[in-house]
């Protein structure tokens, strides 16, 4: 299985979300800077152009009252010279075209104002203009204005490119600089993650993680060390019960198998031992034996001399016994005072004869047991196989008649098994 790898993926996630955070909050200023600057700039060229109306329609007045609209004309003209109308037009209070010129539009009549304050009104790219001329508190006339914004519009856009340009710049900038902050700030925690798929990895829980800072990464890094450490020690804990179960399995394993007294393969472990020396004989087409061999005697041992000196006459025995047998032969103790020999390999009826006098003789030799001298002796039978049998079981029990063939001849001696 792939290991997972979520720390670059979060630190892209992180940096998306800032960045996009970071480019909304600047789109909003530069927004609500645009509007700002739109609405301050209009309002002061809108300002400016009532100001000049008003001061024209002051100009205007005494030509309303002499009748001179020759140098009202002109007053229009020294107004269009300095600001960039759309339309003009200076009317008398009855409504008849007082003043206007040739080269800009005339502005049609509109009902007098209730107010003798100028009115402004702003239309798209466009800033209207009623101005009432007042003479001795008397509205003899209206001024009519409508003045272009686009050249304000054009400063406007200009303005606006510069700004975007700047804040383009700016936020490269920033960009930078957060990634940079970024990457710092998450390192602790991009280490931490890189450490945690390395224990994952290696179970290996003696890992730790530096802490950096005094911080919730470093608070976070520091229970993840101590949860390691805990995990080490459950782990070295785990192997110790493991070890000491598998050595408990082993020794289990070892008393299973092996008598207690004599240490001697038991019955069990016989068994598997007399079914593998059948199985290698009738595969290789080589004679092998076995000898049941009982102690003579021993109940009188037990009866008279106490189980002690039982046991310790049959730890004599088998000791005896390895003695006088090759390595490749194995002595089993079946339980009580019975005993199986199995010579697996270069058996032949003369050598079997041969290992059952040795082992008379070993055992003939005085046995001292509390300085009283045990009167034990052996009776053996002797199975052959494949000659007798190539069955286990019945290789067992041909042995055992043969070893009560012994016993019935006057025991201390051996039998091969014969039918007959």
């Amino acid at each position: 299985m792939s290991p997972i790898k979520p720390r670059h993926s979060l630190v892209r996630k992180l940096t998306r979300q800032n960045l996009t955070v970071l480019l909304g909050s600047m789109l909003i200023t530069f927004t609500l800077i645009a509007i700002m600057l739109w609405l301050t700039a209009r309002e002061r060229q809108g300002s400016a152009a009532e100001l000049a109306a008003i001061q024209l329609a002051n100009n205007v007045s005494a030509m309303l009252v002499f009748n001179d609209p020759d140098a009202a004309e002109h007053e229009l003209e020294l107004l269009a010279k300095s600001r960039d109308l759309k339309g003009v037009a200076l009317y008398s209070a009855d409504g008849e075209l007082f003043a206007a010129l040739a080269d800009v539009p005339t502005l049609p009549w509109q009902p007098l104002p209730a107010s003798t304050q100028p009115v402004r009104r702003y239309q798209g790219l466009e800033i209207a203009l009623i101005v009432p001329v007042m003479v001795r508190d008397n509205i003899e006339g209206v001024l009519y204005v409508r003045e272009s914004l686009h050249q304000l519009m054009n400063w406007f856009l200009r303005g606006l490119f510069m700004i975007s340009a700047l804040m383009i710049v700016i936020y490269w900038f920033a960009a930078r600089l957060l990634i940079s902050l970024q990457r710092k700030a998450l390192s602790p925690l991009i280490d931490l993650s890189a450490l945690a798929e390395k224990v994952a990895s290696e179970r290996n829980f003696s890992l730790r993680a530096s802490v950096v800072d005094n911080d919730e990464i470093g608070s976070l890094t520091q229970r993840f060390n101590e949860l390691l450490k805990r995990a080490e020690i459950w782990q070295a804990e785990l192997s110790n019960k493991l070890q000491q179960q598998a050595a408990r399995g082993d020794e289990l394993e070892h008393l299973a198998m092996k008598d207690s007294l004599t240490q001697l393969p038991n019955r069990h472990s016989f068994t598997e031992l007399l079914n593998q020396m059948v199985l290698e004989s009738i595969n290789s087409n080589m004679m092998s034996a076995l000898m049941f061999i009982d102690v003579d005697n021993f109940k009188f041992v037990n009866d008279n001399f106490g189980h002690d000196a039982g046991d310790e006459v049959l730890i004599e025995i088998s000791d005896r016994i390895q003695a006088a047998i090759r390595a490749d032969d194995t002595l089993c103790r079946l339980g009580g005072d019975e005993f199986a020999l199995l010579l697996p390999k270069q058996v032949t009826p003369q050598l079997t004869e041969q290992v059952c006098k040795r082992l008379l003789h070993k055992i003939n030799q005085p046995i001292w047991v509390k300085n009283k001298q045990m009167p034990v002796t052996l009776s053996i039978g002797v199975a052959l196989c494949p000659q007798h049998s190539n069955s286990a079981a019945t290789l067992l029990q041909l042995a055992d008649e043969a070893m009560y063939q012994a016993k019935r001849a006057g025991k201390n001696g051996y039998q091969i098994y014969s039918a007959d």
